[in-house]
């Protein structure tokens, strides 16, 4: 786990309200990869200047010939036969390709389960952090606590992520987030839903994001505390989201995993924390 340090977002207005997103379980080089979602989703973080994001891990599917679990038929159509004898050094070029356009704008990268799986067992344990000093951006390792400051000031320049604050006297609001890539083998709604609660019981965080087991969901939960005099009750909410993947359950002309294993059909596209730090108030989108 990282203690992944501070990004300060500078801004001008009370009113600012930021889209934190999780683009989690892309699975690109399945063929059942939706990507033309996975490019209409980073088009408008990229146009969006309130979008920022963390990458959730799982963006490539890496399973090859030597997996068990390899179908030819599942393989997208672009990875070719040669292909299959290089998957790490291809999955990761497209991982960095893809994300390039909004690299500006990525707060880190998570790795998933996926990645992990393919990277132990063929000695490649280095990629990851190749990917994340190409696109020049933290490396989370698979879970991680990391600072959003949020620092308003008069300049009228980009929107985007700093390494160090410009000025300590400006009026400033810090959220801090638990990110984990997801664990477990749930397919129920309550099942996947109770390893997001573990987390928001299990760490200290405003905003808790993880994705892994393909749903959309969000939550809230309240804590009730007092002031500093213990005079009078308080309540903090602090939320979570499970996001959304980009891999189809059921698609046309392939028979995936998911449909063999009869899975619900799932959410394309990813989730995303809302956050205005003038009122700080956090609610989730699904």
């Amino acid at each position: 786990m990282e203690a992944s340090g501070k990004r300060w977002i500078i801004h001008p207005s009370r009113k600012d309200e930021f889209k934190i997103w999780n683009l989690s379980d892309l699975h690109m080089m399945s063929r059942a990869c939706a990507e033309g979602e996975i490019d209409k989703d980073i088009a408008q973080i990229r146009d969006d200047p309130y979008s920022f994001w963390f990458g959730g891990g799982d963006y490539v599917e890496f399973i090859g010939a030597t997996d068990k679990r390899f179908d030819p038929d599942c393989v997208a159509e672009w990875v070719s036969v040669k292909d299959l004898s290089r998957l790490g050094e291809l999955g990761y070029k497209k991982i960095r390709d893809k994300f390039a356009p909004i690299k500006h704008k990525c707060l880190g990268l998570l790795l998933g389960n996926h990645e992990k799986h393919y990277c132990q067992h063929n000695e490649q344990n280095d990629r990851q952090t190749w990917l994340c000093t190409e696109l020049g951006v933290p490396n989370l390792q698979y879970s991680a606590l990391a600072d959003i400051v949020f620092v308003r000031t008069t300049c009228s320049g980009p929107k985007q992520v700093y390494k160090a604050p410009s000025s300590s006297n400006r009026a400033s609001a810090t959220f801090r987030f638990y990110l984990h890539h997801g664990a477990g083998f749930a397919t129920t709604p309550g099942g996947k839903l109770n390893k997001l609660i573990q987390f928001m019981q299990s760490f200290e965080a405003d905003v808790y994001m993880c994705g892994h087991v393909h749903d959309k969901v969000g939550r809230k939960e309240p804590t009730i505390g007092a002031n500093d005099d213990c005079t009078k009750l308080t309540a903090k909410e602090k939320v979570g989201v499970i996001s959304g993947s980009y891999l189809k359950t059921y698609a046309q002309g392939v028979t995936t995993y998911g449909e063999q294993r009869g899975y619900r059909p799932v959410c394309l596209g990813a989730a995303w924390a809302s956050i205005n730090p003038e009122t700080g108030k956090i609610r989730v989108e699904v």
